[in-house]
């Protein structure tokens, strides 16, 4: 049984069950049936008995008879009324029952069980022909006036029950194969919702986009449906979003492995030209004699290695720049600590600085992250500013803007802006340029922190813009 489908368990279950309620309310009409319409006979009798007592007594002589033949006519009974000197005699019985009547033309009976009840005696008699049995009757009447006397035949119970028990086999039959439709229809009914669960399921295994659970009703198989395909959508959710971070890490690392290769290559040009000069002036070869000279290359050199591993650490710690402390603290004071030594810078250079404090805003992030991230932006606006150029500060709502005037960037170059180690140095010399990680370092430090940004070229001045939303 345990391994049997649903489908044919729940026949079984609700076929057994309709057998089990067929057969037992066959055998309850077969043995109640008969002693149920003999009571009911019983008491029909016992009244028209009373009603035929209270006619006698309160009816006109001539009109007695009569009476007596309407009760007599209603059960094919035999009766006999002896009241007040007058003496009824009906014998309908004899035609029914083939019994050998008396002398005085009355079937004899023998009783063989007798009720009382106010006076009324009804007793059960055997017919001695060993057909249907009888009822005898007997009344009273009030004072000893006289008495009544009537025997019933029971053969039309006896017919009325094994009518009844002759069709049983046929309606047993009947409702057995009533049973088996209706255990297949609800078979089918109720396993129907769980096999189309079962076929969604299948789907959701194999992790199909558009698998679903059909819901037509509100009952339990409903709420399981609408669990399953919640609990479905979650799983998609989830597995949407590890995929999603498995991009993100994949993307890292390809990041990571671009910038440790960029760092190496940049690293090799300063350190190899350091080592040439090194050992150069240690052989004492043609112009490298003069030490003082190259000395002072060699410590330029050093300088700008020191740098750019102080940047390439500065970027290796952006990354995590999510997990430092948060604080609430204004950027306008961020804006106010950073920009004073770039502003010295720019005022050497003959560059203005405009700025719109307005609208300042406080905000719940890591303060010298920021404070890193405006640096750069800065460091990189005044870099690369037209000299009696302005660089536009302004806090408008959430966003800070900072524009300088420039050559804008083209697109080719922009799209690569953020990498690690690009310079787009098209209108300075190489040498003179910085070591192309301050706005990677912007964009590493903004992406931790969820914080969205843009830069383009600027819709108000020749330049560009950087934008921050916080």
């Amino acid at each position: 049984m345990k391994k049997l489908k649903i489908f044919p368990k729940t026949f079984l279950y609700t076929f057994g069950l309709m057998l089990i309620i067929v057969l037992l309310s066959h055998t309850l009409i077969y043995f109640l049936m008969p002693w149920a319409y003999n009571y009911q006979q019983e008491k029909a009798l016992e009244t028209d008995a009373a009603r035929l007592v209270e006619q006698i007594i309160t009816t006109s002589p001539d009109n007695r008879l009569n009476c007596v033949m309407d009760f007599a006519a209603k059960w094919a009974a035999n009766v006999s009324v002896d009241y007040d000197g007058f003496s009824y005699h009906m014998d309908l019985l004899k035609a029914e029952t083939d019994a050998t009547p008396s002398p005085d033309g009355k079937v004899e009976v023998t009783v063989i069980a007798t009720t009382t009840e106010d006076g009324l005696k009804i007793s059960l008699a055997e017919n001695p022909l060993g057909g249907a049995d009888f009822f005898k009757v007997e009344q009273g009447f009030a004072d000893g006036a006289g008495s009544i006397t009537a025997i019933v035949s029971r053969q039309h119970i006896e017919d009325a029950v094994s009518a009844v028990l002759m069709i049983l086999p046929f309606t047993a039959i009947l409702c057995m194969v009533i049973s088996v439709l209706f255990a297949l229809a609800y078979s089918r009914m109720f396993t129907r919702p769980i096999q189309q669960i079962s076929a969604a399921t299948e789907k959701m295994r194999e992790l199909e986009p558009d698998a679903h659970c059909p819901n037509d009703t509100q009952d339990e198989i409903g709420m399981l449906a609408d669990n399953v395909n919640s609990l479905y959508q979650t799983l998609l959710s989830t597995i949407q979003t590890l995929e999603q971070e498995i991009e993100k890490v994949e993307a890292a690392d390809i990041q990571k492995s671009n910038f440790l290769r960029a760092a190496s290559h940049e690293l090799k040009t300063p350190v190899t030209a350091v080592s040439v000069m090194l050992e150069n002036m240690i052989l004492g070869v043609g112009k490298y004699k003069d030490r003082d000279t190259y000395l002072a290359k060699c410590k330029a050199l050093t300088d700008r290695l020191a740098q750019m591993i102080k940047e390439i650490l500065d970027a290796s710690r952006a990354e995590f720049a999510g997990e430092q402390e948060q604080t609430d603290f204004l950027i306008a004071d961020v804006l106010g600590t950073v920009m004073e030594p770039y502003q010295i810078i720019a005022k050497a250079k003959g560059i203005a600085f405009s700025i719109d404090e307005s609208e300042t805003y406080t905000v719940h992030l890591p303060q010298g992250m920021i404070e890193k991230a405006i640096s750069n932006i800065l460091a990189n606006a005044v870099s690369y500013t037209k000299p009696d150029g302005v660089i536009h500060i302004s806090c408008k709502g959430r966003q800070l803007v900072i524009e300088n005037e420039c050559t804008p960037i083209p697109p080719e170059h922009l799209a690569h802006i953020f990498e690690p180690f690009y310079r787009p140095d098209y209108s300075r010399d190489r040498a003179t340029g910085g070591n192309g990680l301050g706005l990677y370092l912007v964009s590493t430090i903004l992406k931790s922190l969820d914080i969205p940004y843009s830069f383009s070229p600027s819709e108000d001045i020749e330049g560009m813009s950087f934008q921050i939303i916080f």
